[in-house]
């Protein structure tokens, strides 16, 4: 029975440590991740030396030195074929919106909004290293001078601070816009480069509109601009 408690009280504690990482933005998720990485390696190798068995692993290193070439040889036979594969998953990796004032990144996989301040007082801060209170001025500023810059901040706001507008969401709410939007716009919101042809580019919108639906912690905004960039992309198409 201890046991089964104990096991318990560890399965909470680790539910409790992926939930907390989860809430992390994605530079503190980095640096946890290398922080951990090197304990347990250091941890690692003082077991090894305690233990006794180093040796062993400094016997297998060597061992698998005379492998190192055709381990080599093979990766680079393969590298042609497996670089576009790479290159398709960079360039869908991420969603870029930028309006006067914000310049904004979506995470295509997390779902995860950072970004920068492109102007005014907090010009060149990062979204996520700046205070409620401070992005709360540049809100204002921007619904006074750029109101695509407004409701891009506040599609932030929204995701980043749920409870943010204090039961005044009304007075903040986002206004639609039917501005132009060019083919270079398109393809950076929806993550897809020059030669995507119409599947990716539906692809991609679905994958983003799944991260990014106002049924799923986007906004009525962002799903707007998402859908603005397939219909232009397969306009052009």
């Amino acid at each position: 029975m201890p046991r089964i408690i104990l096991l318990l009280l560890v399965l909470v504690v680790v539910f409790y440590l992926l939930y907390r990482f989860k809430q992390l933005d994605q530079q503190k998720k980095k640096i946890l991740i290398k922080t951990l990485v090197i304990i347990l390696s250091v941890s690692l190798l003082a077991v090894l030396v305690l233990t006794g068995r180093l040796n062993w692993l400094i016997a297998a290193i060597g061992a698998l030195l005379p492998l190192v070439p055709r381990v080599a040889r093979f990766f680079l036979g393969v590298w042609p074929t497996v670089l576009p594969y790479l290159q398709r998953y960079r360039q869908n990796r991420q969603s870029t919106m930028t309006t006067r004032f914000i310049h904004m990144q979506i995470d295509l996989f997390s779902g995860e909004l950072q970004g920068e301040v492109l102007e005014g007082r907090f010009k060149g801060q990062k979204l996520q290293e700046t205070t409620l209170e401070q992005l709360m001025l540049l809100l204002d500023q921007c619904k006074q001078e750029d109101a695509e810059s407004a409701s891009l901040l506040i599609a932030y706001l929204d995701r980043k601070y749920p409870d943010w507008a204090k039961g005044e969401a009304e007075s903040y709410s986002d206004s639609m816009t039917d501005s132009v939007m060019s083919d270079k716009q398109a393809r950076d919101i929806l993550g897809v480069s020059e030669t995507a042809n119409k599947k990716d580019i539906i692809k991609a919108h679905k994958s983003l509109m799944q991260k990014m639906h106002p049924d799923r912690g986007g906004s009525d905004y962002l799903a707007q601009q998402i859908n603005k960039a397939r219909d232009t992309l397969l306009s052009s198409d």
